[in-house]
């Protein structure tokens, strides 16, 4: 089951802490640091309208995602951006994944986006999972360190 969430009030429940820490672990970029969530960034995105996030349940707390939808300026259209997206190692398989990708994709619908952007770690399981459903790879993201 895929639920509508306040993140901000969401982080900071104990139930979430396991994941976010599995998140933390598996998904993490070196160069910037540990995962570190900021819960009052979150509350103003809200509280702005453009992030919605998402927990996944399957036998508890299983998965969490969140998406932006701004109108990028660039284009002059909404289209939504997977800020983050996880399901824990062992519920992957289990289908509450793809529940959770139609969930982010029918509220990127509903507010009007014109499509849907993933990132997702390099040879991560995401990166699969999105090559094998023949999603369009638009563009690589690299990182270069600044100090």
């Amino acid at each position: 089951m895929i639920r509508r969430v306040s993140y901000a009030d969401w982080l900071l429940s104990e139930e979430a802490q396991p994941l976010i820490l599995e998140y933390a672990d598996e998904c993490s970029i070196p160069g910037i640091g540990r995962v570190n969530p900021q819960p009052q960034i979150y509350a103003a995105l809200e509280a702005a309208g453009t992030l919605q996030s998402f927990a996944a349940y399957h036998g508890g707390l299983v998965g969490f995602a969140n998406v932006l939808t701004p109108i990028l300026p660039h284009y002059g259209v909404r289209v939504a951006t997977v800020e983050t997206l996880f399901v824990s190692k062992d519920a992957r398989r289990s289908g509450i994944g793809r529940e959770l990708l139609l969930a982010l994709e029918k509220y990127a619908l509903e507010v009007g986006c014109k499509g849907i952007l993933y990132s997702s770690p390099a040879g991560g399981q995401l990166e699969r999972v999105l090559s094998a459903k023949k999603y369009q790879q638009t563009n690589s993201v690299f990182y270069r360190p600044l100090s």
